[in-house]
């Protein structure tokens, strides 16, 4: 027997008779209407799938002058309004023969109407089609086929409805596309007939599931590798994230991260960083982690898979590797408080050993310096050539510090002019923007309005923290070109002094020392604003190395953090 939600109370003083029975654990109460108020119930239509949605409408005749209450109740299902004369009510997932009813009130008498609707199974026309992340849970909850199941149910994916429903939208066919299943997605169509939300609104299909991104899951498993399949093509998570509501897909394809460079991706040295094929195996696991024995043939871009795992952890952002504070790097040296900053720390680095450093020093190499991505080392303050003046205490800036380091700087949400047609920031682009340092550095229209503390490069005036670092820069630069005995050799390095000055024929070792600090503060590309106390210090040192003569006498060193 099935049993209507609702107990209608009686001992109100109305003319009814009642009949207690009940049913588990709650009573029922059976409601001989007053005559003085006929009720019928008419529903459109009366037969439907699972899912489906029906126009419910009380039709009242009564001689009562007072205001009418209505109070819908079902055997099962849910209603968008209980409480008026006429609403929807959207049917269960089990098959069945459903009574829909209202109780009507004046306050003196009560009517009762009812309806039959059947509700049948919803039978798709088209293979695959969608069954929902139960299924999947039979073998990926912990059984043969891994946990993803269990990792994805606490995931924000998972309560994507409970999200609409939470601000008032659960019902709104302009969000329920990309917060359900079958509507978008890894070959999602909404023109097929293939069991999606679109097409059976019941509960399984509701949230961001398996099936979005993996397809249809009907015909898995079967001895077909392929019967649901596995993309990192960042379009399957663009197909919702994006335009002006959450534009990361779009900021993303503006990225670098969208870039192949076929070099670095194609080589197995290289590739676990460049190649998005690889990557995400890695930021798993990157002190664990080794190199292919062969080079990859297959090359991808850093889509939003390799960086965030899509079967949910419990890491920030679903991030991977992040859920830990510090970072070792490729020389062992351990950065602490980076917080989701790792993740970026573990590709971000200069990739030299103390080894690979003293043998460029010594010997000389074609590429003299840190590998080009040395941002995790600059920000930390480490791994420069500091032997360059072994006399010196070389100090660090507080960026560090800053909570998750890089991301909260290069991923820094905000609100754009919407109403002029710019649209909200996700920060995908992986760009800094000023408004990440106005929580500590107040209102800026550009970065180098972050002055630094002194005149650094002996130019005359106090400048932008980057303005002063490049100054260091050129006058490093010079002074190393100055440092070679040879016009020959100054002349080589004027014309390509990156690609020269590792050239053991024509600098000394003293030379490739400062010109190691050199590459480092150039190849961090952020002049100065990831560690200005750092680079300035490096710098400094650096020339007065070669030439105590060659900084201007008017440049204040700097000898404690900025």
């Amino acid at each position: 027997m099935k049993c209507v939600k609702a107990i209608y109370a009686v001992g109100l003083g109305l003319a009814l008779t009642g009949l207690f029975t009940s049913c588990g654990d709650e009573e029922i109460v059976t409601v001989t209407p007053d005559p003085a108020i006929k009720v019928s119930v008419v529903a459109t239509p009366n037969a439907l799938t699972t899912g489906g949605q029906v126009s419910v409408q009380a039709q009242v005749t009564t001689n009562e002058s007072n205001p009418l209450k209505f109070s819908w109740l079902s055997e099962g299902g849910k209603f968008s309004n209980a409480t008026t004369n006429s609403t929807t009510w959207v049917a269960p997932d089990d098959p069945g023969v459903y009574s829909v009813s209202v109780v009507v009130t004046s306050g003196q008498a009560v009517g009762i109407g009812s309806a039959k609707v059947t509700v049948g199974t919803y039978l798709p026309a088209v293979t695959p089609f969608y069954r929902g992340a139960n299924y999947c849970a039979t073998c990926h909850a912990g059984g043969v086929g891994g946990d993803q199941y269990t990792h994805w149910s606490a995931s924000a994916h998972a309560g994507a409805i409970e999200a609409l429903t939470g601000i008032g939208q659960g019902n709104n066919a302009n969000c329920l596309g990309c917060h359900t299943v079958g509507s978008f997605g890894l070959n999602a169509d909404g023109a097929l007939q293939n069991g999606g939300y679109d097409e059976t609104a019941v509960a399984r299909l509701a949230g961001v599931q398996c099936e979005n991104c993996h397809g249809a899951g009907s015909e898995h498993p079967t001895p077909d590798a392929h019967s649901v399949l596995v993309s990192l093509d960042a379009a399957v998570c663009g197909d919702c994230h994006n335009d002006a509501h959450h534009p990361t897909f779009d900021e993303w394809q503006t990225s670098a991260h969208n870039h192949v460079e076929d070099s670095p991706a194609g080589r197995a040295s290289c590739a676990k960083c460049h190649n998005g094929l690889l990557a995400g195996r890695y930021l798993d696991n990157p002190e664990g982690w080794t190199n292919p024995a062969t080079d990859p043939t297959e090359k991808g871009p850093i889509t939003c898979a390799v960086c965030h795992d899509p079967h949910g952890n419990d890491n920030p952002g679903n991030l991977r590797d992040a859920s830990v504070t510090d970072r070792s790097l490729p020389n062992s040296v351990i950065v602490e408080n980076a917080g989701a900053g790792r993740l970026c720390m573990a590709c971000h680095n200069g990739r030299r050993t103390e080894t690979d450093v003293n043998n460029q020093i010594n010997n000389g190499s074609a590429h003299l310096g840190p590998h080009h991505s040395v941002q995790g080392d600059m920000l930390a303050g480490v791994n420069a050539y500091e032997r360059v003046d072994s006399t010196f205490a070389f100090a660090t800036s507080k960026h560090i510090l800053v909570q998750d380091a890089c991301v909260t700087c290069h991923t820094f949400p905000h609100e754009g002019d919407i109403p002029n047609g710019i649209p909200n920031f996700t920060g995908h682009t992986f760009e800094p923007t000023v408004e990440a340092c106005q929580p500590c550095h107040g209102t800026l229209a550009d970065f180098e309005e972050v002055l630094a503390k002194a005149d650094y490069d002996g130019d005359g005036q106090v400048e932008g923290v980057q303005l002063e670092v490049r100054g260091l820069l050129a006058i490093l630069e010079e002074a190393i070109i100055e440092a070679t005995p040879t016009e020959d050799g100054r002349a080589a390095l004027r014309a390509d002094f990156e690609g020269k000055v590792g050239d053991a024929t024509i600098t000394t070792r003293e030379q490739r020392m400062a010109a190691y600090n050199w590459a480092f503060v150039s190849f961090d590309g952020s002049s100065g604003v990831h560690n200005a106390t750092y680079a300035v210090q490096l710098l400094q040192r650096s020339i007065l190395s070669l030439n105590p003569g060659r900084l201007p006498g008017t440049a204040e060193l700097l000898v404690s953090a900025e």
